[in-house]
């Protein structure tokens, strides 16, 4: 499997949009589709960004870059720990710059007391956000 394709399928095991994911990486959602449809060659820097922020373990990522499926002893254990590490990552290099702000507290208090479902929650922030 070419390395775009993987680098698709990466992202969407961590359940972010490529919106989310070029944002991330500095560089428009244009270009980042270009990527992984294998449109675009991906520069040395980039790569290593991408390894960085999509917190891809290094023997997977050599498998990726040699266009090699990675082949996993439990793949769903896999890829809620792939899932765990962003999440842990974007806490920690996003949350910091406004976890001291009462309104974010007392937003994210909101959305967990509000609702029981994801679903909820989602409707629930899309509708706080419209009104802002």
């Amino acid at each position: 499997m070419a390395f775009g394709e993987q680098l698709r399928a990466y992202r969407e095991k961590l359940d972010i949009t490529q919106m989310e994911a070029a944002k991330i990486l500095g560089i428009d959602h244009s270009a980042l589709s270009k990527y992984e449809k294998g449109d675009l060659g991906i520069s040395i820097e980039l790569l290593m960004k991408i390894k960085d922020k999509y917190n891809i373990p290094d023997d997977q990522f050599l498998y990726m870059l040699q266009d090699k499926r990675y082949k996993s002893n439990d793949p769903i254990l896999e890829a809620k720990e792939s899932k765990t590490r962003y999440i842990e990552t974007f806490q920690e290099e996003y949350v910091k710059e406004i976890i001291h702000l009462k309104e974010y507290r007392d937003f994210t208090m909101d959305i967990v007391n509000f609702a029981e479902s994801d679903k909820d929650r989602r409707k629930y922030i899309l509708n706080r956000l419209n009104k802002d």
